[in-house]
């Protein structure tokens, strides 16, 4: 046996063993699924999911955009630490494992406000300027008000016109409808 033939079988056995890790290496991180729009009523609590793949050496963040104003985003989470000091908000992540290249991160927003209906965006950050994101919408149901502007009585003269004006919201947007006393139209 010469020398060259044991360095050959050297060489080939310690490629073997890094072509594996460098295949791994080069898996792009990338989101495989998050949470549909979400249709919640004041009080409740709504789950947001967003799985990534292959993102282990990254950062995942939860972040409630401002449609307005960027610089007005709210950072709720990076990984598994909430960033607001708000009980209201918690994250848990299902299969943190470097061997599985699957992650789900899961927002919880316990007793919904008006205040967090908007979009939820769930971001890798691979670098300064470079991130993965998927977005998806909380909408908060909102009981139908009828504004105090609202038209409240008038006096009149016969024969004379009258404007009645009603201001009501709330979502889904409410229908409006006029009666008179015991039900006349």
């Amino acid at each position: 046996m010469d020398s060259g033939g044991g360095y050959e079988c050297l060489v080939t056995i310690i490629v073997g063993f890094l072509i594996p890790s460098l295949v791994t290496a080069q898996q792009n991180p990338s989101i495989s699924f998050i949470s549909k729009e979400q249709v919640v009523e004041i009080g409740d609590s709504v789950e947001l999911k967003c799985t990534t793949q292959y993102a282990n050496d990254y950062t995942v963040t939860w972040i409630k955009i401002d449609p307005e104003n960027q610089n007005n985003n709210l950072f709720i989470s990076r990984g598994q630490t909430v960033n607001i000091p708000h009980s209201r908000y918690s994250v848990r992540v299902e299969n943190p494992s470097s061997y599985y290249p699957s992650t789900t991160y899961i927002l919880l927003v316990d007793k919904i406000h008006e205040v967090d209906t908007g979009r939820y965006s769930c971001q890798i950050v691979v670098g300064t300027a470079n991130k993965i994101t998927a977005e998806t919408d909380v909408i908060v149901r909102i009981p139908p008000i009828i504004s105090d502007n609202s038209t409240r009585s008038v006096i009149t003269t016969v024969g004379s016109n009258v404007d009645l004006l009603c201001y009501a919201f709330g979502y889904p947007k409410p229908s409006i409808s006029w009666r008179r006393e015991k039900n006349k139209l």
